[in-house]
This record gives structure tokens, C-alpha cells and sequence, in this order.
């Protein structure tokens, strides 16, 4: 009976699957490309709500290790390149200006945020400033078969484009995902199949946000 009833389930699976991947693309909303000139900023790792320019943290005070944050920064470019953007500032670059600029006291802490944000596009002079942040990340710690002695790698981040000369976050992209196994949610089976049906790490997470998030915001 088993044997019978296996091909079926199988097949509803697969079935589901290929529906949703059709859904997902179809949902991914590329916009223009920005006219101007871009700084890509370096990714940070907010450690504190007013860090950040939306949003809250689910939970305060635990920093990232800084070589993610450069892993993290080579996959922005990496994507970038995939996509054909040329002729932008890389985050090697500004994070010099990132460096040099402070916060200030500026009304509320989320106004200060912003307005540094704002201070960074300027001192690289570009029109437009792509500021990656790190909100959560969980590595994978586990095999990578399945297994229920696992704890799956989670991954939170924002992408924000910000227009500097008129001041204003003019797109974001917001990911927020921990990897499940498929008899948890038959309905991401699609994306359980492209990982080919394991587990992943926190980076490859990224990548596909990356992927997503850059097409979304027309980079």
C-alpha cells in the first residue's frame, strides 16, 4: 500500500512545487535602475534599535563576527557584477566615509541614523547610497542531511536605497527567513527542492536575499 500511495505524494509534492516557483518569480518586481551615481555602502550590524532606519531588532546587544560582515560585503559585489552594475563606489570605498563620519544628536536616534546615512552619500558625492544591514544572523549547526538535532541557519537584513540629494529612502528590501524542513511547510517546497532538499548556511541564505533584493531594487 505504502508503495502505491508514495509515487502520489510524490507527485503532489513536485506539483506544488513547480505552481509555487512560478508564483515566486512572478512576484519578484524589478524597478528602473537609479539614474545617478551610486555609493554602496559596507554591510553593518545594527546592535541597537536606534541604529536602525526601520524596524526593531529581536534581540539588542549581539553583534555579528566582522568577517561575516566582509563575506558579506564580497557577496554584494559578486551579485552586482552577476547583474551588470558598473561604475559604482564599492563598500571598500565608502566605508572609508563610513569611517569618517559620526553620529550626532539629532533629534530622535532613528533621525540620527538617517542623517548619517545622508552624511556618508555625501562625503562619497553620489547621487544615491545602498546601506545593507545585518538585523539577525544564525549559522547553520548541524549536519547538513536532515536532521532534527539541527539548528537551521536564520538570516535577517535590510537593503535600503537612499536618494541624498533630496534626502529620502526611495527603496528597501526586507528578508527575514529561517530554513525549514519541508514536512513543516509544504508550501515553500519549491524553494526545498532549489536547496537541494538540505540544509543550507546563513551565507548562502544571504545570497539568495542578495539576489532577490538587488533585482527588486533595480541593481
Amino acid at each position: 500500500m505504502m508503495k502505491r500511495v508514495f509515487p502520489l505524494i510524490l507527485i503532489c509534492v513536485l506539483s506544488l512545487a513547480f505552481l509555487n516557483g512560478c508564483a515566486s518569480k512572478s512576484e519578484i518586481v524589478k524597478l528602473p535602475r537609479p539614474v545617478g551615481t551610486i555609493a554602496v555602502a559596507g554591510f553593518t550590524n545594527p546592535v541597537f534599535n536606534w541604529e536602525l532606519l526601520a524596524g526593531y531588532l529581536p534581540h539588542e546587544g549581539q553583534p555579528i563576527k566582522p568577517e561575516v560582515l566582509q563575506q558579506l560585503d564580497e557577496k554584494m559585489v559578486a551579485v552586482l557584477a552577476r547583474h551588470g552594475v558598473k561604475g559604482y563606489a564599492r563598500p571598500a570605498i565608502t566605508r572609508q566615509c563610513q569611517e569618517i563620519e559620526v553620529f550626532e544628536n539629532m533629534g530622535s536616534r532613528r533621525e540620527a541614523a538617517f542623517s548619517y546615512w545622508i552624511k556618508v552619500g555625501e562625503c562619497m558625492t553620489a547621487d544615491y547610497i545602498l546601506v545593507p544591514q545585518v538585523i539577525f544572523w544564525q549559522d547553520l549547526r548541524g549536519m547538513k542531511k536532515a536532521d532534527y538535532n539541527i539548528q537551521p541557519a536564520s538570516v535577517i537584513l535590510d537593503l535600503y536605497l537612499i536618494d541624498v540629494n533630496n534626502k529620502r529612502i526611495v527603496r528597501r528590501y526586507h528578508f527575514d527567513e529561517t530554513q525549514q524542513p519541508l514536512t513543516a511547510n509544504m508550501l515553500n517546497a519549491d524553494t526545498f527542492f532549489k536547496r537541494g532538499g538540505k540544509w543550507v548556511k546563513a551565507m548562502e541564505l544571504a545570497d539568495e536575499a542578495l539576489e532577490t533584493g538587488l533585482t527588486e531594487l533595480g541593481l
